[in-house]
């Protein structure tokens, strides 16, 4: 992740990157019947420089109704920011917490949002604008059978000269729920990266090659309790996060 510079509009002229999803285990945890869980997920992303197209989407096959959808969002141009928008009509999303800069680039951040009860089917797209002058990512998560967001918590872990750990705040469910970590590390352009999460979270999309983007880790975890959760996030090269944890029971 890194702020819009003169460079790395020179760098973002290459090629537009789409989809980009982990192939490993793209369905797990998945989602037990009566319980909230995984439905669809996908994420896109593009490069700056390497697009002029008005907005970016990302498209899944979800539930025809009922589902709820997570969508968190990183920009290199804070005040690009939106809410989002899908082609079912399902609005307005309802922005969780606010945006956040990130700590080393007050110009860049993240945000949150989500939709209950949308309505749905096999070519949903949730879309964002966006421009050829910034790097975006867009993620978005299908919640099934989650029919209320119980809990947000939001983060930022800023790396010094010792590594501390990249742990996310808390979040308190009541009961049975699906909880959605998203990771928006920090470290500059060079180099691939990787971020695997702890406590069950398992990651099913994610963009961390190198360039002018704007980095992301998704995971999910089912619990099937009233608990209290959290997240820690390795990541490679070191580097700090922003994390956003969400319950949606």
């Amino acid at each position: 992740m890194m702020m819009v510079s003169p460079r790395m509009i020179a760098c973002g002229l290459a090629l537009l990157v789409g989809c980009a999803s982990s192939p490993a285990q793209p369905d797990v945890p998945g989602h037990t019947p009566g319980m909230p869980g995984l439905g669809a997920h996908a994420l896109n992303h593009y490069v700056q420089g390497a697009t002029s197209a008005p907005s970016i989407s990302a498209a899944m096959t979800t539930q025809p109704s009922g589902s709820t959808i997570v969508v968190s969002v990183g920009r290199g141009i804070i005040e690009q920011f939106e809410l989002p928008t899908d082609n079912k009509g399902n609005a307005p999303y309802q922005q969780q917490d606010t945006t956040h800069n990130y700590n080393h680039y007050t110009t860049s951040g993240t945000a949150l949002y989500a939709f209950a009860s949308a309505a749905g089917g096999p070519d949903f797209q949730v879309n964002a604008g966006t421009s050829a002058s910034d790097e975006i990512t867009l993620a978005a998560v299908e919640i099934i059978e989650g029919t209320r967001i119980q809990a947000v918590a939001w983060n930022e872990v800023v790396q010094g000269a010792t590594e501390v750990p990249v742990t996310s705040k808390s979040v308190t469910t009541t009961g049975p729920a699906a909880l959605v970590a998203f990771w928006w590390g920090d470290a500059p352009v060079p180099n691939d990266k990787t971020a695997v999460p702890n406590n069950g979270f398992v990651v099913v999309d994610s963009i961390l090659k190198e360039g002018p983007l704007v980095q992301c880790a998704v995971a999910v975890k089912n619990v099937p309790a009233a608990g209290t959760y959290d997240v820690t996030w390795k990541a490679t090269p070191v580097q700090g996060a922003q994390l956003w944890l969400i319950a949606v029971q």
